[in-house]
């Protein structure tokens, strides 16, 4: 398993075909990382699906969505399929309102 990205609101971490969120999915949590492109897992290419794992986001906001729509349109560009799983509730209603359902796949809601 890589490294975690880490912030003291919110830790990124990648296994196979995985990348997981943990913590606070806010401005105040993204804007002091250093690196906000999509971390790309070992085996990662073209024509692949990843999931990235939302079960342990805490909170979420307008910052924390557009911090996904960001790896969304930098997977797309790899030809990657991205799955949201177990979003919260702020992520669903997001999405929903900005309709985007369409676009980005959640499951596990």
């Amino acid at each position: 398993m890589a490294e975690p990205v880490a912030h003291p609101l919110l830790q990124i971490r990648t296994e196979p075909g995985v990348v997981r969120l943990q913590g606070d999915l806010l401005c105040a949590a993204i804007e002091p990382l250093k690196e906000m492109s999509l971390p790309m897992p070992e085996g990662q290419g073209a024509g692949s699906r990843l999931e990235i794992a939302l079960g342990q986001i805490t909170a979420m906001d307008t910052a924390g969505l557009a911090f996904l729509i960001g790896w969304q349109v930098e997977a797309a560009a790899q030809s990657v399929t991205l799955r949201y799983t177990h979003p919260p509730k702020a992520m669903r209603a997001m999405v929903q309102v900005y309709g985007l359902d369409d676009w980005m796949i959640l499951e596990g809601v």
